[in-house]
């Protein structure tokens, strides 16, 4: 039976099409369907929108303090002590404006201008323009959805200049859930090494059976204490808007100096209260409504994977975790001379159903002849633009 807080009704699209932006809804023609940028469809958990109304009463919008609300940072270390095994206490914690924020801090703190970090290819691009806006250089290590991954070829590419190795864990846009014994090796080479490890986990509450997440911070002791964890309230709890995340690791020490040496002290950047408000209650009061939300992305993920298949142009592979797929589009399907930005033009201009291309600007090389749809709405808006996107082959 389907959940009434996720069929069609619970769209507002009304809402959704004066501000979802991103491309999404508010910035695509009215007759078009975004299945674009990761970002829910549906209106956040009523206990986030009750504290954040209730938090607003109050009249009282001061300052806080540089590192986070002392109930942010506690809601953020009880979540991950009690539901990622990861010993992170509050003074571990910094709160951030999104998860993208937190992959700037980390990066502008470890690199220096030339230095090398390695990140996975394909990925999203917010691991290569972090890196680049700190002055760094970006080493693309290849990831697949499935098989062994190559820790040859990671060591092959470490060099007297790199700093650091970044993790998408769960990936976008694989969909791939990295095994704990995957993330131990990785790991392990960055210790030989004198590496830090920046792992990306913002995908780790959108998981499914069998699959199962490993924090890289549950790792054994001297591997976490190596490592720092960037995390978002924006795909889980839908709150993109309230620009609001977290940078997470063990060693109090590392985290002062990360945070002294970031413009949050100096008020020029940092994270509002009143959106850590909103993410304290989604880790405190809201965790139903993700068990009930999983339980509908699983639904919806299947409903992808068995129309996707069906179209013989598409070698499809079912995501392990997140809500977006990655379909590779076959050679004979393409247009003579079309890359894969002109056929999703075409697509979105003759089905009127938008979607993202595998192309460089947005994963790197590794996702050439891919497109990536999300699929973060009601099962008959999908099916809808499902039946758009297939009727382009």
């Amino acid at each position: 039976m389907t959940d009434a807080r996720f069929d069609d009704s619970a769209v507002p699209l009304g809402d959704l099409r004066t501000r979802a932006f991103n491309m999404r809804w508010a910035e695509q023609p009215a007759d078009v369907i975004p299945l674009t940028a990761a970002d829910p469809d549906f209106p956040v958990a009523l206990a986030i929108r009750d504290a954040v109304t209730s938090e607003a009463a109050r009249g009282v919008y001061s300052y806080g303090p540089a590192g986070g609300l002392p109930c942010f940072r506690r809601s953020v270390s009880t979540y991950l002590r009690t539901r990622r095994h990861a010993p992170v206490e509050p003074d571990g914690v910094i709160a951030v404006n999104s998860a993208a924020a937190g992959l700037a801090m980390v990066a502008r703190h470890w690199l220096r201008p030339g230095d090398e970090a390695i990140v996975m290819d394909p990925v999203d691009f917010l691991f290569e323009h972090t890196v680049h806006s700190a002055g760094g250089v970006s080493v693309r290590w290849p990831i697949a959805r499935k098989g062994e991954i190559d820790l040859d070829r990671l060591r092959s590419l470490i060099t007297p200049r790199t700093r650091m190795i970044g993790l998408c864990n769960p990936h976008n846009p694989l969909g791939r859930c990295f095994t704990r014994v995957e993330l131990e090796s990785i790991a392990t080479i960055a210790l030989e090494r004198g590496l830090g490890v920046l792992s990306d986990e913002i995908w780790s509450e959108i998981v499914y059976c069998p699959a199962v997440f490993t924090s890289a911070l549950a790792l054994e002791p001297e591997l976490a204490a190596n490592v720092v964890v960037v995390h978002g309230f924006s795909k889980s709890f839908g709150l993109a808007g309230c620009r609001i995340g977290y940078v997470a690791m063990i060693d109090a020490v590392q985290r002062r100096e990360m945070l002294e040496a970031s413009e949050h002290p100096s008020t020029v950047d940092g994270a509002a209260t009143l959106s850590q408000i909103a993410a304290a209650a989604a880790y405190d009061h809201a965790l139903p409504w993700l068990d009930a939300f999983l339980e509908h992305l699983l639904a919806r993920r299947d409903q992808c994977v068995s129309t996707l298949k069906e179209i013989g142009s598409l070698e499809v592979e079912s995501p392990d975790a997140t809500y977006v797929i990655f379909p590779k589009i076959k050679p004979e399907a393409m247009r003579s001379g079309e890359s894969i930005e002109m056929l999703v033009d075409r697509i979105k201009s003759e089905r009127k159903v938008a979607i993202v291309p595998g192309s460089p600007r947005w994963f790197g090389e590794g996702a050439a002849g891919h497109v990536r749809l999300c699929f973060a709405t009601s099962e008959g808006i999908l099916a809808e633009g499902l039946r758009r996107f297939a009727a382009a082959f």
